[in-house]
């Protein structure tokens, strides 16, 4: 059942103070254009002035997030790449990292290859396209991901490959994505949806040790706090493992009836600057 902030702040006028604060990026902090509004920056260094940590927790990878850091300040240690990746920007550190295997990867492209859907390869130091079978979809990512991808072989890529972003059009492919989901068990497909492209569903697809609530729990840790103090934002299935872990996890308007199922509470959407709404209603 979808809760509001009226009848959340109603059934629980005393809540643990938020010590750290984790927020997905797109479809939650950055809207369908892409960018983020004033008010966010504004909601966001108010947490920031109070003590708290503000960290991303997104399929994106860290080095297609580095505005984020520098523009709004989440630069505490989060999770990128869906929790293949624990990075903090601060201190330029990497905690932790599980690349695909190499056999599993080889595999994964050649099945890719021959279902002819949209996909990605991402690595360290940037993400690899082979064929341009979408066009409108990949000048859109590369938009707001605000870095561009490299075009060649990935037989000609020799670094680890820390996760595959697939794409298929629900109308003409939506089972496809399930199908290679079947026959990969020793992978993690995360779903998302590109808000630009509604008919559009995504997975990112990592090794199975990657998971996003093992992430979260070795934050916990590491930021010396506990989970009723955190406080967790997000709009697809991809971030239902933060949002049900946190003390407060908090479903924007705009996101699946699933995700919002298993919220605390549901803001509004991100078009209505559903964060900085909920920031000011939840952080005080």
């Amino acid at each position: 059942m979808s809760i509001s902030l009226d009848e959340y702040l109603k059934n629980n006028p005393l809540r643990p103070a938020i010590k750290a604060a984790f927020f997905d990026i797109d479809g939650t902090l950055l809207s369908l254009d892409g960018h983020y509004s004033a008010a966010l920056k504004r909601s966001i260094a108010r947490i920031k002035a109070m003590g708290v940590k503000t960290a991303i927790a997104s399929g994106r990878p860290y080095f297609a997030t580095r505005f984020l850091w520098q523009e709004l300040g989440l630069s505490d240690a989060g999770v990128f790449c869906t929790g293949a990746q624990i990075y903090e920007p601060q201190a330029q550190r990497e905690h932790r990292v599980h690349y695909l295997p190499q056999a599993v990867k080889q595999r994964l492209i050649q099945a890719l290859r021959e279902a002819d859907i949209y996909y990605e390869l991402y690595t360290h130091t940037g993400f690899f396209v082979e064929r341009n079978n979408a066009p409108e979809i990949l000048t859109v990512h590369a938009q707001h991901l605000r870095c561009e991808p490299s075009h060649c072989h990935f037989d000609a890529v020799s670094e680890p490959a820390v996760k595959l972003l697939i794409g298929a059009n629900m109308h003409k492919d939506g089972r496809i994505l399930q199908q290679l989901e079947a026959a990969f068990p020793e992978c993690i497909f995360a779903y998302a949806s590109l808000p630009a492209y509604p008919e559009w569903l995504f997975a990112s697809i990592i090794d199975k040790n990657a998971s996003k609530a093992a992430a979260f729990d070795y934050l916990l840790d590491y930021h010396q706090v506990s989970a009723s103090h955190v406080i967790s934002f997000g709009d697809a299935q991809s971030d239902m493992a933060f949002l049900s872990m946190a003390g407060i996890g908090v479903a924007m308007g705009n996101a699946t009836a699933q995700v919002k199922a298993i919220a605390d509470v549901v803001t509004t959407p991100v078009w209505e600057d559903g964060v900085a709404v909920a920031l000011e209603a939840l952080v005080t």
